[in-house]
């Protein structure tokens, strides 16, 4: 009989870690804090020069610029506060005003691929959890597929992405951390399904 009660301890790990995986990746994926950067610059309007911060979060499908008060205390702030203000953008247009189309491309096509290959694995192990028919070693084999074939993927991704960003002066942010947990999320699921298979 299949369930929950029938199922070993490694399997159950298994179960809720790649949940668990799955919400995390979710949450780094889809989130504007894969890098940011922070820099002073003057603004020009209404024929004055207006000092501002400017404050880039980026992710892997938009990124938000906002510009903050640099400075001359709570005049200056009230005088010029509509020009104080955060819009989100479309990330093609910091990918082609920076120029990194290829590469930014590719991470999203490869971190496109790991989600993909990472809830096919939860599915497939739902599905050798609960339904009896499925409970064969060769739907253990290849939920073991997936799930590693995702960390391998999230892991290239978070590569390509770390080691290019760098060279255009960003410094990486929360969400790049939190897709790389999700990925050693599922690489723990992936180990405990390897031991349900060995019993």
């Amino acid at each position: 009989m299949a369930g929950w009660g029938a199922a070993s301890i490694p399997l159950r790990v298994a179960l809720i870690v790649l949940c668990l995986a799955l919400v995390v990746f979710v949450i780094g994926f889809a989130t504007k804090g894969w890098a940011h950067n922070k820099f002073g610059t003057d603004i020009i309007a209404e024929a004055m020069r207006i000092p501002v911060y400017v404050e880039h979060e980026i992710g892997l499908w938009a990124y938000d610029v906002c510009y903050t008060e640099r400075g001359g205390g709570l005049n200056k702030y009230l005088r010029y506060a509509r020009y104080y203000q955060c819009g989100d953008r479309d990330i093609g247009l910091f990918i082609d005003g920076l120029r990194c189309g290829d590469w930014y491309h590719a991470v999203q096509g490869i971190e496109c691929l790991g989600l993909i290959l990472m809830v096919a694995a939860l599915i497939l192990l739902f599905l050798y959890f609960f339904v009896q028919s499925m409970k064969q070693r060769k739907y253990l084999l290849i939920t073991i597929g997936l799930t590693f074939g995702a960390v391998v993927f999230i892991i290239i991704g978070v590569g390509i992405y770390g080691s290019k960003i760098k060279d255009i002066y960003y410094k990486l942010g929360w969400s790049f951390g939190v897709t790389i947990a999700g990925a050693v999320l599922a690489a723990v699921a992936g180990i405990a399904e390897v031991i349900v298979l060995l019993k």
